[in-house]
């Protein structure tokens, strides 16, 4: 049996952390509740978890298309994802389903300005493209909690050296199109990655670096600096577990980056 950490981080809200690191998040409303990702855990399903937190029909909203994002989709009738990550590699794809033969095509397209309704309250989706080219975050207004997948990384930094990711340059003009989005919605909410535990993890912060709207800030400058060559990257430690090259490393104020060189333009 799979361990599976549960915290209560708002009313009527949860987060679900699994044994592979991947978080993901249960929202009840008045006439059905959201989930947010599914983690990863092969062999187990997730479905006796979110039963103990709430009983109404479910909705899931996938963030990205990773395996550990969406490996246990095929338990939902309603799924939402932006079929931008269908402009990833068919292969790229298959092998995310980590094993199994995920219903992608089957999914209900989502984009900025899509709106899932739960009744008494609304989660709102903007388009993030970057770590994938279909990255979304969703925020529930009237809890005022953003839940940003992989899209800014979870307190440790971001991966846009991962295959499929978008280029800096575009990334950049996304997570500026993103922060004029959080800013018109009053720019206060509480921000949940896809990793919670990452924000413990942190080498530019120890012990506690959560997101924040300071960080996306950083995230923004960060990136900036290294689109116009004025912040290099070293070599990456990311090098030892992944078998991709080139990879380097940038970190400004209370943000970092890996990211692949030869993807900046």
């Amino acid at each position: 049996m799979a361990n599976f950490n549960v915290s209560r981080i708002g009313d009527g809200v949860y987060c679900v952390l699994d044994e592979g690191g991947a978080s993901f998040y249960i929202l009840e409303g008045r006439d059905k509740a959201v989930v947010i990702d599914t983690g990863v855990t092969p062999g187990e399903k997730i479905m006796p978890v979110i039963r103990k937190y709430t009983q109404k029909p479910l909705e899931l909203i996938l963030t990205h298309a990773h395996v550990d994002h969406m490996h246990h989709m095929d338990e939902f009738e309603t799924v939402y994802m932006s079929h931008r990550e269908f402009e990833l590699p068919k292969d790229m794809l298959e092998s995310m389903m980590g094993g199994k033969n995920l219903d992608l095509a089957g999914t209900i397209d989502i984009s900025t300005g899509s709106v899932i309704d739960m009744g008494d309250d609304q989660i709102e989706i903007c388009s993030v493209p970057g770590h994938t080219p279909g990255s979304i975050v969703a925020l529930d207004r009237g809890r005022d909690l953003l839940f940003t997948g992989d899209a800014i990384g979870s307190g440790c930094g971001v991966w846009m050296q991962v295959p499929g990711a978008v280029p800096l340059a575009g990334y950049l003009q996304n997570l500026i199109s993103l922060e004029k989005w959080l800013v018109e919605r009053g720019g206060r909410m509480k921000f949940w990655g896809g990793h919670s535990f990452q924000r413990f993890q942190s080498t530019l912060i120890l012990n506690y670096n959560p997101l924040s709207m300071g960080l996306l800030c950083d995230l923004i400058d960060l990136v900036e600096q290294v689109v116009k060559g004025q912040i290099v990257g070293r070599p990456s430690n990311v090098d030892k577990i992944m078998d991709l090259s080139p990879i380097l490393y940038a970190s400004y104020g209370r943000a970092e980056l890996q990211y692949n060189p030869e993807r900046i333009g």
